[in-house]
């Protein structure tokens, strides 16, 4: 993996700039949830119509205060309308929350350091341009020169995902390669919210994987604690499919996903967010939850591919505590959907 060929890639990538999906989505157009405010906040965005921007992120951070991409989205289009200062506090709120992987914090101080220097505050853009050099130096030096804030979009989430990807590849190649799976907790936030990455080798062509993952209706047969799985419609504009998950207790939850795929040379992506069912009470179902494979083929073994899986699940008000269902949902689960997948490829063969 050339590492540094990646990210410089990933900053271009940046610049040429939703949590998943794409601001023309239909699902801006109606916005009921914070992602959907955020959805549509970037649309505004890029058709300049900045204060109904401000209006539509602000409103998803309303709605979800740990939404950090709506947040940082607002900074953007604060310091386009010269409110830097106000713009900075947005940034400063994020970086003092510790919010986000690595690429993230990048894009934190990044933005900050630029609404500092267009307010008068030379010295503290200087500390922060510091801060991106220790976060990574390659990228940082890639964009010492940039005037342009970063906007988290779509294009953004995919090149921090491979970078993530990347980066824990990197750290732990020598256990990924006997075979095993590695799980990463990515950031930390205030309420019930985890967010997790795992990456690791699954024997097999990225054909019949992503066969596998586009096969919805197999899921019970790989995804723990997946009981039920319906179908609800499909089309160019990606999947939308009813979940129902059977947890320890007795506790059963329901939630409608998006799946969005993209198939490339080499490389199979598929993303999901979730979806409103408005017939569900908070009880019934999780608050949130979004995500992405990033499935490619392995140079270093004939066969096999690497699979990178990474989640965000939010699951509400569960009895006796939440933080073991979130575990349930995603660190404790992975290594098992892995192992689960690698003998589910091998039956299709």
């Amino acid at each position: 993996m050339n590492t540094s060929r990646i990210l410089i890639l990933s900053s271009c990538l940046l610049l040429s700039g939703c949590a998943i999906g794409n601001a023309k989505s239909t699902e801006a157009d109606n916005p009921k949830t914070a992602y959907e405010f955020y959805l549509s906040g970037n649309a505004l965005y890029r058709d300049g119509k900045y204060d109904e921007a401000i209006w539509a992120f602000r409103k998803s951070v309303e709605l979800n205060g740990d939404y950090y991409f709506a947040r940082i989205n607002l900074g953007v289009v604060l310091a386009k309308t010269q409110g830097f200062e106000k713009a900075a506090q947005e940034f400063t709120f994020c970086i003092e929350k510790k919010w986000g992987s690595e690429p993230d914090r990048f894009v934190f101080y990044h933005n900050r350091a630029l609404a500092m220097q267009a307010g008068g505050d030379a010295t503290s853009a200087l500390k922060d341009r510091a801060a991106l050099k220790k976060l990574d130096p390659i990228r940082a030096a890639k964009l010492q020169d940039s005037a342009d804030y970063v906007l988290m979009d779509a294009a953004y989430v995919e090149a921090r995902n491979r970078a993530d990807r990347d980066r824990l590849f990197d750290k732990h190649k020598r256990s990924i390669l006997k075979g095993k799976t590695t799980v990463h907790k990515v950031g930390d936030f205030e309420k019930n919210s985890q967010e997790y990455d795992a990456i690791g080798l699954i024997e097999g062509t990225v054909e019949q994987v992503s066969s596998l993952l586009a096969d919805f209706k197999s899921y019970p047969k790989f995804m723990p604690n997946v009981s039920e799985i319906t179908v609800r419609s499909s089309s160019d504009e990606g999947t939308v499919v009813d979940y129902k998950l059977r947890l320890p207790l007795g506790i059963v939850k329901r939630y409608r996903l998006k799946f969005r795929s993209k198939q490339e040379d080499n490389r199979y992506q598929l993303s999901w967010k979730k979806l409103p069912w408005l017939e569900l009470k908070p009880k019934e179902t999780v608050v949130d939850s979004y995500g992405q494979w990033i499935i490619e083929d392995f140079a270093g073994r004939e066969d096999h591919v690497l699979a990178y899986y990474r989640v965000f699940t939010d699951p509400g008000k569960i009895p006796f505590g939440t933080g073991w269902i979130a575990d349930a949902l995603s660190k404790q689960s992975m290594p098992k959907m892995f192992k689960k997948m690698q003998s589910r490829v091998k039956e299709l063969k």
